[in-house]
């Protein structure tokens, strides 16, 4: 029986791993992620890697039952995707103190990742009313992706809660494609 079931779960992990290889949609990865969870042994790296993948991918619509994913992920060891992912959810859910508590025990693991970096950015930011806090972690996202547009207008947005708007302009004016009209128009709008 058990190795029937160890063979089902073998089966079903090699065809998520297909089907995320080959960019399936979440309506159709969602329900293999929860086949895959249903039949894989409690613990087990089949279990563990279904859990963290359908946690990403509920994020966004279903928070609460992403950060009990990512919660039981964190169960076995620390992971930096369930602490990305967690503090995500938990941010969606206002508990922002405990986000920013996951965001930066994910960038304990990986202190690089631009996006963990603008996350906790942004939270301290928006969430917390810290833009002095969180421009230290969004200049390092930045830095790491100088292109990225989400980015720079979430360090636009800390410097313009800091007073520091002409600075929030150039950072703007050198990525928008409206130069200074939209830059100007977009800080007026959050102001």
């Amino acid at each position: 029986m058990q190795r029937d079931r160890n063979a089902t779960a073998e089966r079903l992990l090699h065809d998520v791993g297909f089907a995320l290889r080959h960019g399936y949609p979440p309506r159709e990865l969602i329900p293999m992620l929860d086949k895959l969870i249903a039949h894989a042994q409690q613990g087990s790296d089949a279990a563990i890697f279904g859990m963290r993948e359908l946690a990403r991918l509920l994020v966004a619509v279903k928070p609460w039952r992403a950060a009990r994913l990512a919660s039981e992920v964190l169960r076995y060891g620390d992971d930096v995707e369930a602490w990305s992912t967690l503090g995500i959810a938990l941010s969606m859910l206002g508990h922002f103190r405990a986000a920013a508590r996951a965001h930066r025990r994910a960038l304990a693991l990986n202190p690089k990742c631009a996006v963990t970096l603008h996350n906790l950015g942004h939270l301290l930011d928006v969430g917390l009313g810290r833009p002095d806090r969180g421009l230290h972690y969004l200049h390092q996202a930045l830095r790491a992706q100088p292109e990225d547009l989400e980015i720079a207008a979430s360090c636009a947005h800390a410097l313009l809660g800091l007073g520091r708007r002409n600075e929030a302009r150039e950072l703007l004016r050198a990525r928008l494609p409206g130069g200074v009209a939209e830059a100007d128009q977009l800080l007026d709008s959050w102001a």
